[in-house]
């Protein structure tokens, strides 16, 4: 339950905060604090897995098999919600008649100067998890894991909340959403159905039994529930598929969210599926931009609550 609530709170109280006129050291303030915990969060992620003994006893034997369903998955998900962009979602025109405001023109200005290089985040993301995972994994005694779970609690307020400032700060965020309305439902399929899609690929490639790939892949990131279901489904090989299949998910969204960038609007969206609930929603949102990171949230949220549902019914079915 508090999991689930945390995320609206702490939006909502940055959300209090972002609609006053702040001095603009104030936001360069939080800017600072979010990078910081953003950091600390990826390391956090990459500590979770490097300290997880079932990932890395299994990496052996079935790590490939995760690895090929994972980034199948990921390329899946990403063509299917392309295609949705340049049909009937157009995110990049969208995001382009919010720039005819003077907000919108300041906006632009300032995009078109971070474009001439690339933002040094994105190369501080995927060093700050490998950094986490080789590190905990070599360094961290495992009486002090726990501190892992304190760590991305932490972090996760923080950055939800710096978020919310960011959203209360720029109100043309609202405008994209009342524009794009409910066609988000069309990048939510576009996930669910690519990543399937993804996974019977894997299976094919790699000979995997194709219950165990497509299910996994239609975790689309939620590790914990896809795990727990597909092991009092199908057994302890099947519960670790899906668990290590959707950890790496986040992993790897981590990882190439600077090529995902440069793909399209809608691609790291896409990667980060169910994930943009939480972990993923502040480094999605630093490559695909305020209006786009709402965007993100809602289809994390609509993603998370029906892969409970989704579950059960394709492990009855191809069981």
């Amino acid at each position: 339950m508090l999991a689930t609530i945390m995320p609206f709170a702490c939006m909502g109280l940055g959300l209090l905060i972002g609609f006053q006129k702040l001095p603009q050291a104030a936001y360069r303030a939080v800017d600072w604090v979010t990078t910081i915990s953003l950091v600390i969060l990826m390391i956090t992620i990459g500590g979770n897995v490097g300290t997880n003994e079932e990932v890395i006893a299994e990496i052996g034997t079935v790590g490939f098999n995760c690895l090929a369903t994972c980034l199948c998955a990921i390329v899946g998900s990403v063509l299917f919600c392309l295609f949705i962009e340049k049909t009937v979602l157009p995110l990049e025109e969208y995001s382009q008649m919010q720039l005819d405001d003077s907000e919108g023109s300041a906006r632009l200005s300032v995009d078109s100067d971070e474009k001439k290089g690339i933002d040094p985040i994105l190369i501080l993301i995927p060093v700050s998890v490998l950094a986490g995972a080789f590190g905990c994994y070599f360094f961290m005694p495992k009486t002090k894991v726990f501190l892992l779970d304190y760590a991305l609690w932490t972090s996760l307020v923080i950055l939800y909340t710096s978020v919310g400032i960011g959203m209360g700060q720029n109100k043309s965020v609202f405008r994209y959403i009342k524009m794009v309305g409910f066609k988000i439902i069309y990048l939510v399929l576009g996930v669910w159905v690519g990543s399937m899609a993804g996974g019977a690929v894997a299976a094919l490639l790699t000979g995997m039994p194709l219950k165990y790939a497509v299910i996994s892949a239609s975790g689309v990131g939620y590790y914990s529930m896809t795990g727990a279901t597909m092991l009092s489904s199908f057994g302890p090989e099947a519960g670790v598929y899906g668990f290590m299949i959707n950890v790496f998910r986040d992993f790897f969204t981590v990882l190439l969210l600077p090529v995902l960038g440069r793909v399209s609007k809608s691609a790291p969206i896409a990667s980060g599926a169910a994930g943009n609930m939480d972990s993923m929603l502040v480094p999605v949102t630093k490559v695909v931009g305020r209006e786009l990171g709402l965007v993100a949230l809602i289809v994390g949220i609509v993603l998370t609550f029906g892969v409970p549902v989704i579950l059960p019914i394709l492990c009855s079915v191809m069981a």
